[in-house]
């Protein structure tokens, strides 16, 4: 098991998790899980799924019976030939959609609700479009508790259906809210002061950041090949995050890739700060509204004021960018996931398509190419995120390729 403890990034404070804290105990700043010391051997093949990499993680497979609450295994690394050669780049598909709930948050799922196991948090209000939802509804189901209380964008409802077998109503509670992202993240916040129930966190909360960390980690440890760029779609960021913590935690850190974060350009407020060369968001980055889209359903997060701070340095110091993708260009990507056989053959093997996030980073990527952000015969690789849910997607956007 690693030795580590909590550490505040803004005054320094850093004491064990005796309690679950959303931020500093002593100034209510950004809290880190901080390693006491980097392992000679960051991986323990004697323990299965995500525990074998617990040298570097906050659980203990060993001194606990925790192998029945998780059995996710490595995603498949696919090297997209046609559209490589389309690029002129060598371009890998990270396949997280053959995860349980079909999305890379399955990663967060168990080590968020550990966390409250551990604490003896009972019950937890959490805000998701959906992913997040999902794959935090399967661990509660799959732990059989902590309770979950899931704030979802009514919009959203049919996407929370196409996995209703993780959502045990003994375990979690779904309200449905008529708004956007933001609207929901504040209606999330209000039930948890009114019913007396904690609420998640965000970006603030450590868990996630550390659930997404195994992405990385799986990536830097188990691949053998080393990428120039990563490439993800974000809305509050925390992926970015987390790949470079998981280099950092293996005393890696000058080894992790240049990395790529691609919004969709009707909310693209990172993108707007960055291109201002701001350090933090600030409300004139901010969009007024998000103009209703038919190929954006989860990338709409308006004001991820806490998390563009953190990762501005990151970005800087690994030379990466962020870019904004239009309807148009999504449309294009989800298409172009499609010129290699992969997909086609997941398709007809399971019913699973791409989901738009994917398809907006690929957009990102094809972006960047041109404008020479990415430079061509560069290694790059694709995080496809997660599959499309029920109601995300047209076929006809993908006529005359499946």
């Amino acid at each position: 098991m690693a030795e580590w403890t909590l550490r505040c990034a803004a005054c320094g404070w850093q004491g064990p998790e005796d309690q679950y804290y959303v931020g500093c105990p002593k100034c209510e700043g950004f809290l880190e899980v901080a390693l006491a010391k980097i392992p000679s051997q960051p991986v323990d093949n004697s323990q299965r799924s995500i525990f074998r990499f617990h040298p570097v993680m906050p659980f203990d497979p060993v001194a606990n019976d925790l192998a029945s609450y998780e059995d996710i295994e490595n995603t498949p690394m696919i090297f997209a030939e046609r559209l490589s050669a389309d690029l002129d780049v060598e371009l890998w598909f990270k396949d997280e959609m053959v995860m349980p709930s079909g999305t890379w948050k399955d990663r967060e799922g168990f080590v968020s609700m550990y966390r409250l196991l551990r604490n003896k948090v009972s019950d937890l209000f959490v805000f998701s479009s959906g992913n997040t939802g999902t794959s935090l509804a399967r661990s509660a189901t799959k732990m059989r508790g902590p309770r979950l209380h899931l704030v979802v964008p009514k919009s959203s409802e049919k996407r929370v259906a196409t996995y209703r077998q993780f959502f045990d109503p003994d375990f979690v509670k779904l309200y449905f809210f008529e708004g956007s992202n933001d609207e929901c993240i504040a209606e999330s916040k209000r039930l948890s002061r009114e019913m007396g129930i904690r609420a998640e966190g965000g970006f603030s909360n450590y868990a996630r950041r550390e659930g997404l960390k195994l992405f990385g980690l799986e990536l830097a440890l188990t691949w053998d090949k080393k990428c120039d760029w990563y490439v993800q779609p974000i809305a509050g960021g925390i992926g970015i995050y987390s790949l470079h913590k998981a280099y950092s935690d293996i005393d890696r850190r000058g080894e992790c890739p240049r990395i790529l974060g691609v919004q969709a350009e009707i909310c693209a407020p990172m993108v707007n700060a960055w291109k201002d060369g701001s350090a933090v968001l600030e409300d004139r980055h901010v969009p007024a509204t998000v103009v209703p889209s038919p190929y954006v359903r989860v990338l709409r997060t308006r004001k991820p004021a806490d998390s563009y701070p953190i990762l501005k340095p990151i970005m800087d110091e690994v030379g990466g960018a962020f870019v904004a993708a239009n309807d148009q260009e999504i449309h294009d990507g989800l298409r172009a996931l499609y010129r290699d056989d992969y997909y086609r053959a997941l398709y007809r093997e399971t019913g699973k398509l791409c989901g738009l996030e994917p398809a907006t980073a690929l957009a990102g990527i094809v972006k960047a190419i041109k404008e020479g952000t990415i430079t061509r015969g560069s290694r790059v690789v694709l995080n496809v995120s997660g599959a499309a849910k029920d109601g995300d997607l047209n076929l006809a956007w993908l006529d005359g390729l499946l």
